[in-house]
């Protein structure tokens, strides 16, 4: 709802559309209207990894500021072997994070959590359990992902506005459960495919050579996974936090990209 009259989304706008398009065209030849309406679902099914068209509801997924500022954001943690170590680079660079926790990951974690919100950085909900394959699922499961995720923070003080959904895929049941729940959907713009960092060689450089102003920037907080030595992952980072300064862009919380509170503290 908007300056308090109510937006249909495009994808209802369009399915309007569509059947009233199909239903006339049935008269002249039936198979035509079957291909309008395959149409429309072959549509529906490639927004749903391609959020940022919008067609299946709103998403953030870079700001609209102008500016050569950048947002970094987190996903899939917290993990004590490497989080913390992030948190660290991000000290030396004086740059702000956001972090997309699981409701698993932050319940395991809470001493994590809370350095989190320590050090100034804001906390989003990914979902439960970070199931890839979640957007697959039913609305009950959906739900219960996404509010299982939100109660586990709010149990730590932390209202979490923003939910990213797992692998950046979304869904058309998606959007009326955030709006349900008081939240917006946020992806990004900038990544590096680096697949959980399982391909963290040259993570820097997949990154530095397409960063640009009002990027939202992928990175991971979990575990390299794979054989690399482990000093890789911080090199990169390190790679990274250094090259987005040496390319004239600051680094500044998701909250002014998105023009919008990321979360709100509670009082316990």
């Amino acid at each position: 709802m908007e300056d308090g009259k109510k937006r249909l989304s495009p994808v209802l706008i369009t399915g309007g559309t569509v059947l009233i398009s199909a239903a006339a065209v049935f008269f002249v030849h039936p198979l035509l209207s079957a291909a309008v309406l395959s149409l429309y679902v072959g549509v529906c099914v490639a927004s749903c990894f391609f959020p940022q068209t919008n067609f299946l509801g709103p998403v953030i997924h870079r700001g609209r500021t102008g500016k050569n500022v950048v947002a970094l954001t987190f996903d899939d943690g917290p993990f004590e072997a490497t989080t913390e170590k992030i948190l660290a680079l991000l000290d030396r660079h004086d740059a702000k994070a956001t972090f997309f926790v699981s409701g698993v990951n932050a319940a395991r974690c809470p001493n994590l959590i809370r350095e989190l919100i320590r050090r100034g950085h804001t906390i989003g909900n990914h979902s439960m359990s970070h199931d890839p394959f979640l957007m697959l699922k039913g609305s009950r499961t959906l739900q219960r992902e996404v509010v299982e995720a939100g109660e586990v923070l709010r149990k730590m003080g932390i209202d979490a506005l923003a939910f990213r959904p797992p692998v950046g895929i979304v869904n058309p049941k998606l959007f009326p459960i955030l709006k349900a729940e008081g939240l917006f959907c946020v992806t990004f713009s900038c990544r590096a495919r680096d697949a959980g960092n399982r391909r963290i060689r040259n993570l820097s450089g997949r990154i530095l050579q397409k960063i640009k102003g009002d990027d939202i920037v992928l990175l991971h907080d979990r575990p390299r996974q794979g054989s690399d030595d482990p000093d890789v992952l911080w090199n990169e980072m390190e790679k990274i936090l250094a090259g987005i300064r040496a390319r004239g862009l600051k680094i500044v919380p998701l909250a002014e990209l998105a023009g919008r509170d990321i979360m709100r503290l509670k009082s316990l």
